[in-house]
């Protein structure tokens, strides 16, 4: 199998995690979300942008950073009216049978489920994910599903996953303070994978902040690697 690019996996990730709304101002789409994930908030670069198109852009909502995918995105005039690119997300993607077809989790460790249940918001609550961050998850359309994971008789982490096509795209991945080192991660690949493959979904794909050394070796470690980045450009 080959793997989606950066292309395809940004867009699962944008169809998974959907804005209120998209409003075209010249090259760009403006999500109509002020709140949220800079994913929710950020303007979509549909082509290179004129000086013209910045304008209009930063008429309509300024301050506003642009999401540029390298390699896909073109930032044409940014530069010139000011924007400069912040730190790297990476797009990464791997195969979910290897994990599907593994160690099976143990029994009660998983369970998908929607909505999510309260332990789950008040986990991601706990973890910087408040309501608002968390509104693109209900907007989205299925298969999709809240995981939430348990070690013993402990909830340990959760994350949200959503089916777009044959990717399955991976959001608010988290473990609870106090239960780090002890497999929930992994536990947390394993069960995506399976809710992936019950789902025709074949990819688990995911964005990481480049800077995150502890989230990359787990995905790394889980079969996945990066296949594009993007940046949020902003204005000083």
């Amino acid at each position: 199998m080959t793997a989606p690019d950066a292309a395809r996996v940004m867009a699962a990730v944008r169809a998974t995690w959907p804005p209120a709304g998209l409003d075209r101002i010249g090259a760009f789409d403006l999500p109509r979300d002020r709140e949220g994930s800079g994913r929710a908030t950020s303007a979509r670069v549909l082509s290179p942008p004129a000086p013209a198109d910045v304008d209009a852009l930063l008429a309509a909502r300024p301050g506003v950073a642009v999401c540029v995918v390298e390699g896909v995105d073109h930032p044409g005039a940014l530069g010139a009216r000011g924007f400069a690119p912040g730190p790297a997300t990476l797009l990464m993607a791997g195969p979910a049978a290897p994990l599907a077809e593994g160690e099976a989790p143990p029994p009660g460790s998983g369970r998908a489920h929607w909505p999510p249940l309260a332990a789950l918001g008040a986990l991601w609550d706990a973890t910087g994910n408040p309501a608002i961050r968390r509104a693109p998850a209900h907007r989205a359309p299925g298969p999709k599903a809240a995981i939430l994971l348990r070690v013993g008789d402990r909830v340990a982490g959760g994350l949200f996953a959503g089916v777009d096509g044959g990717c399955a795209a991976l959001h608010m991945v988290v473990t609870r303070p106090g239960m780090r080192r002890r497999g929930v991660g992994m536990l947390g690949m394993r069960h995506a994978a399976d809710f992936a493959r019950g789902h025709g979904a074949e990819w688990l794909v995911l964005p990481v902040d480049a800077a995150n050394a502890p989230a990359l070796a787990l995905y790394r470690g889980a079969g996945l690697r990066e296949v594009g980045r993007y940046r949020y450009w902003g204005r000083a």
